[in-house]
């Protein structure tokens, strides 16, 4: 008890690849083609959760859908069509490599608030405003607004990374707060301690 466990096989319900996606995702100041990798493997994640997870079939082909879309931005950029952007990146790469899963003993301790709440008051103690914090994580004003208030939850990990570094908080203390939200196959809301996290 305490120490982290390695799946045997990759992801198998829209949860665990939710958590397989942010152990792997790069760091904010990572390369394009860094970004095209890890989105590809999520698409092609994704795209096979969907068939194991039959509860959220639907909710897994559109991240899968989401993912592939985000990769043809991204190979638009100028960077990706750079020598170095294009280096090493093979469409076709080998299956997803399992991650160390939390036992939940390892998890950071949880506020009780909405993450809209949290992100509001991380803010408010910084003393920056809703500009700054928007420009610091390259999101609408709006956006961000919309968040704090709770008419809106973070729509990416990368957006949830995004702020969180805009911010200075744990990125893995706000994926577990905007996690904690999320809804089950029946529609009932999950809590901080139903995320199967093993």
């Amino acid at each position: 008890m305490g120490t982290a466990t390695v799946k045997a096989s990759a992801p198998r319900t829209l949860q665990e690849a939710h958590e397989d996606s942010y152990a792997r995702m790069p760091g904010r100041d990572a390369p394009v083609s860094a970004w095209v990798a890890f989105r590809r493997a999520n698409a092609r994640m994704y795209r096979a959760v969907a068939d194991l997870d039959r509860g959220h079939h639907h909710e897994a082909l559109y991240w899968s859908d989401r993912e592939r879309r985000e990769v043809e931005a991204l190979t638009k950029q100028p960077e990706w069509k750079s020598d170095y952007g294009r280096e090493g990146i093979d469409s076709t790469a080998a299956p997803i490599a399992p991650v160390a899963r939390l036992s939940e003993v390892q998890l950071p301790p949880l506020p009780d608030v909405e993450i809209g709440a949290y992100l509001r008051a991380a803010r408010e103690r910084e003393s920056l405003s809703l500009t700054a914090v928007a420009a610091r994580a390259k999101v609408g004003k709006s956006t961000l607004q919309a968040i704090e208030t709770g008419s809106r939850r973070p729509g990416s990990l990368q957006l949830i990374a995004a702020l969180a570094d805009a911010l200075g908080e744990d990125r893995v203390v706000l994926a577990l707060l905007a996690l904690r939200g999320h809804t089950d196959a029946s529609g009932r809301q999950e809590t901080s301690k139903e995320l199967n996290i093993e």
